[in-house]
């Protein structure tokens, strides 16, 4: 899979801007750009000092470049990011010097496209990342960071883990009969079958309060200039 970089900071003018690679190259183009003060190997889950220095041998900027190797990554992938000071041109240099050494520039969300695509996210948590990066409201940021710890996820695991040891026990009984396992009452079966009904209306609910919240609600105020308004939603 090839090797994608960005700017993973706002554009424009600040102490420090980020710049992301992942892929199996990142490591490689880092050796190519970056020049550090210490000269020992890179070690994983590191943090090293040193300059961005382009083909002719100019520096381009101090920087600090951080490396995480797979599996243990944000993508489950080799990540290098380069800590640059804040700034249009900067940042945009060492970016375009990334991609002149090999790196592909990366589409809007592939990181976390690649995280979900390797496991390391499922798509609760991957839609959580935009929502939280989104969020408008104290609220709605504490919400946002809820489901990124896997709040939504353990609710349908929870749900899902139910359905299969009903079916393990159901299978069990008709598969082994000579065995001494316990025949399944149908009154069981009803029981959590509803109780997991009970459970997925529940989150259904909360989809339409979610979307409120994400998205706020159609108001019209109507009335005369200057006199109460009635608030129609």
């Amino acid at each position: 899979m090839r090797t994608i970089a960005a700017i993973s900071t706002p554009m424009g003018h600040g102490g420090i801007s980020i710049v992301r690679m992942s892929g199996n190259d990142s490591l490689n183009i880092i050796n190519k750009v970056f020049v550090p003060k210490n000269k020992e190997e890179f070690k994983p889950y590191t943090i090293k000092f040193g300059n961005i220095v382009n083909e002719k041998g100019e520096v381009l900027d101090q920087v600090l470049v951080s490396y995480f190797k797979a599996p243990k990554s944000y993508t489950g992938e080799d990540i290098c990011e380069i800590n640059c000071h804040g700034g249009l041109i900067v940042t945009k240099q060492i970016l375009d010097l990334l991609l002149k050494n090999g790196a592909d520039m990366a589409m809007p969300g592939e990181f976390t496209k690649r995280a979900f695509l390797n496991g390391k996210i499922d798509l609760t948590k991957a839609e959580a990342v935009i929502d939280l990066i989104n969020s408008k409201s104290t609220k709605e940021n504490r919400v946002s960071l809820k489901q990124l710890e896997g709040f939504l996820e353990r609710k349908i695991n929870d749900i899902k883990a139910e359905i299969v040891d009903l079916l393990v026990d159901i299978e069990a009984s008709i598969d082994y009969p000579e065995y001494d396992v316990e025949e399944v009452q149908r009154e069981k079966i009803i029981n959590v079958l509803n109780n997991s009904i009970d459970k997925m209306e529940k989150l259904e609910k909360s989809f339409e309060s979610g979307k409120i919240l994400k998205e706020g609600v159609n108001t019209a105020i109507i009335g005369k200039p200057n006199v109460r308004k009635i608030v129609i939603t």
